[in-house]
């Protein structure tokens, strides 16, 4: 069987950032792998997953995303800020039936631009299948950031959202590759970094 040449331009770190359980996991999940699991599970550390895309002038130049899922709990906040060394963009995800998520956009992105200057951002409010529960907002939680309505179930948006993010950072139309072989690896607070 011959392998198929790919020639990786550059690896470019993505960090997902936003409270516990606004869904940044369950985003990744259905970008990355097209699953959704309804069974929550905390992320105690960082889960990193790997996601390649083409440059769409040049389909040959492979771009190759690091995704990282970063635990959302303020207990882990010391841990957590040496992991932003590096980072290219972020994508900020609320929940849009939590008022506190919501309010803690800006917190966020505040933490991340402590660590690093100017990186695009896109922000994500998850959870739009939930409609009886969602609280209405009079406008997006921060100015000056691209601003989309997700849902990790139902791959509202999904998607979109990755895409204008690996856009904003790349300045390049992209496309996704045809050989998404991506699997997540699971970093603790506790290992050496």
């Amino acid at each position: 069987m011959e392998s198929k040449k790919v020639n990786h331009s550059r690896a470019l770190k993505v960090v997902l950032i936003g409270d516990g359980g606004t869904g940044k996991t369950s985003l990744v999940n259905q970008f990355v792998h097209k699953s959704f699991n309804t069974m929550y599970k905390t992320t105690i550390g960082v889960d990193i997953t790997p996601y390649l895309v083409a440059e769409a002038k040049d389909p040959k130049k492979i771009i190759r995303f690091v995704l990282w899922d970063m635990s959302g709990q303020s207990h882990f906040e010391r841990f957590r800020t040496r992991f932003y060394t590096g980072t290219s963009g972020a994508l900020v995800v609320y929940d849009l039936t939590s008022a506190h998520s919501y309010r803690n956009v800006e917190r966020w992105i505040n933490e991340l631009y402590s660590k690093c200057k100017n990186v695009p951002v896109v922000i994500a409010a998850n959870k739009a299948d939930i409609n009886e529960l969602q609280i209405k907002h009079s406008r997006p939680p921060t100015l000056g950031h691209s601003h989309l309505i997700t849902s990790a179930k139902t791959n509202l948006n999904v998607e979109k959202a990755f895409f204008t993010l690996f856009e904003l950072i790349t300045n390049k139309d992209l496309i996704m590759t045809d050989s998404q072989d991506s699997k997540t690896t699971h970093v603790s607070y506790e290992s050496d970094v």
